[in-house]
């Protein structure tokens, strides 16, 4: 039993000291990647339209609910503006949904990209360098500095715009 297992440890430790690995750090690729920060004011662009489209739309409505509740105005006029106010509320309500389908969908898209660019770039770095993987850095309990090419990762990334 001992000699087996000394066997298996003397023919398996060279194959595993063979494999090499390194790391990728997404949380630093989505602080520091120029690319990744275009895309998020791109996004945030995006909100700020709908978010001024929505105010207006708030504005209107504040508009009308002062006028509904005048009591200077007749009570036909009142109830083409509850109407109206009804309408508007509505259509804020079909904005508000449109906006946030949108944005989840252009956020998804964003992200998807990205990690599909992130992966080819890791892929191409790992088949260039013999590695066996790479593996993302947060995973390891400890590591050397050495192992970690997220910012190669960064500058190849930013390269492709």
């Amino acid at each position: 039993m001992k000699k087996t297992f000394l066997l298996l440890a003397i023919f398996i430790a060279p194959a595993i000291a063979e494999q090499k690995f390194m790391c990728v750090d997404p949380g630093r690729i989505l602080q520091e990647s120029k690319l990744v920060k275009t895309k998020e004011t791109q996004l945030r662009s995006k909100v700020e339209d709908y978010q001024k489209q929505l105010d207006q739309i708030n504005r209107r409505l504040e508009d009308l609910k002062k006028q509904i509740e005048s009591k200077a105005i007749a009570q036909k006029v009142r109830e083409e503006k509850i109407k109206e106010y009804q309408r508007l509320e509505s259509e804020g309500l079909e904005l508000q949904q449109k906006a946030n389908k949108e944005l989840s969908e252009l956020k998804g898209k964003m992200e998807e990209e990205i990690g599909t660019k992130v992966k080819a770039i890791a892929e191409e770095i790992g088949k260039k360098q013999g590695l066996t993987g790479i593996i993302d850095c947060s995973a390891l309990l400890y590591r050397s500095p050495e192992i970690d090419i997220t910012q190669e990762v960064i500058q190849r990334l930013d390269q492709q715009k």
